[in-house]
């Protein structure tokens, strides 16, 4: 008896809140399929999040239909072809949704296109429900390989997302210093000095408007980058610094190397073939501030940046009065109509439904 034949009518609804990350050390590059080029280290988002339920109704005697698909209570279609092409390929993992009709519902906590990785919470969030209606509908689970599996799966959405499956800190892509880093899916980091357990995030929106370059297309250009096997190999060297900077609780030597994986990678995109500029004026305007005010002050605080113009300031919580008065009396200015999004290091994922 085939698999997906082997097990009971039923339906059931499931929910899973999933968050975003920002990238410490920065992937740019893929192989394929959906494999980074260099390995990567996330900080867990914890208030930027994506909320997704689902509802099935699974039946070993049917064809899937095409799923129902709505973001923030509408309809979707610049979503739903990706979200619909997805679930096809996830067939192959979890066989049994060819015989599952879904109707999902998803929404954020935050403004799409905010510069917060939306595609990382909602695939995250996605891959979490598919892999949990796996576990209900065959009624096994194992947690260590649940966590695996929806590390896996999130990453063949999206790369980012196989690190948004764990909290606080994420290890994606293989490294021989850790022996059981995978190109596959992520693994939590747990070993990090408490001074960084209560990081800030102020997420310093420059422009909310669509990247002229798509992050897809800018791992595209790295193949013919003239810098790429440089870049690849300093990443696998700043992911050793940071990581003892991080046991070590050493703030110095951790705002440095985030600011320099930050500036690297827009670097890359800058001498790129061809290349192209997402930072603006005031991004510059706002890191140049920031080194001046830490220089000042001795406060710890530092940048970093997604593929985009927007700048999340990263700072202790111990410092952060005098941080957040910083923010709005120099920073929010350079802002696009003052905006900042509020956020720190985060607990992880969290199932919401029944």
């Amino acid at each position: 008896m085939a698999l997906e034949a082997s097990f009971s009518a039923r339906e059931g609804a499931i929910a899973w809140s999933c968050p975003s990350n920002i990238a410490l050390i920065k992937y740019w590059g893929k192989k394929p399929v959906q494999l980074p080029r260099n390995p990567s280290l996330s900080m867990t988002l914890q208030e930027a999040r994506t909320i997704t339920n689902l509802r099935y109704s699974y039946d070993p005697g049917q064809k899937r239909k095409k799923p129902v698909f709505r973001f923030e209570g509408r309809e979707a279609p610049e979503f739903e072809s990706r979200i619909v092409s997805y679930l096809k390929e996830m067939e192959a993992h979890i066989p049994l949704l060819a015989q599952c009709h879904l109707e999902i519902d998803s929404e954020n906590t935050f403004p799409h296109s905010s510069g917060i990785a939306s595609s990382a919470s909602a695939l995250g969030a996605l891959a979490l429900c598919l892999v949990e209606l796996e576990a209900e509908i065959t009624g096994t689970r194992d947690s260590e390989k649940f966590w695996q599996k929806a590390s896996r799966l999130a990453r063949l959405g999206s790369g980012s997302a196989s690190r948004s499956i764990y909290p606080h800190f994420a290890l994606w892509g293989e490294d021989r210093h850790w022996g059981n880093s995978s190109d596959e899916y992520a693994i939590p980091v747990q070993d990090f000095h408490p001074g960084f357990s209560k990081i800030r995030d102020a997420i310093l929106i420059v422009d909310s408007g669509p990247k002229k370059i798509s992050s897809s297309k800018g791992h595209g250009f790295m193949e013919s980058h003239p810098f790429a096997p440089s870049r690849f190999q300093q990443a696998r060297e700043n992911l050793r610094q940071l990581y003892e900077a991080m046991k070590e609780g050493n703030w110095q030597v951790f705002i440095s190397i985030v600011e320099e994986e930050a500036l690297s990678l827009h670097a890359l995109m800058m001498t790129g073939r061809p290349g192209y500029i997402l930072m603006k004026p005031e991004s510059l305007s706002i890191i140049q501030l920031i080194r001046d005010y830490r220089e000042d002050t001795g406060h710890r605080l530092g940048f970093t940046l997604d593929a985009g113009a927007n700048v999340h300031l990263l700072y202790a919580e111990a410092d952060a009065p005098q941080v957040e008065s910083f923010i709005q009396s120099e920073l929010a200015r350079y802002c696009e109509k003052g905006r900042i999004i509020r956020d720190q290091i985060g607990s992880g994922p969290k199932r919401t439904g029944p």
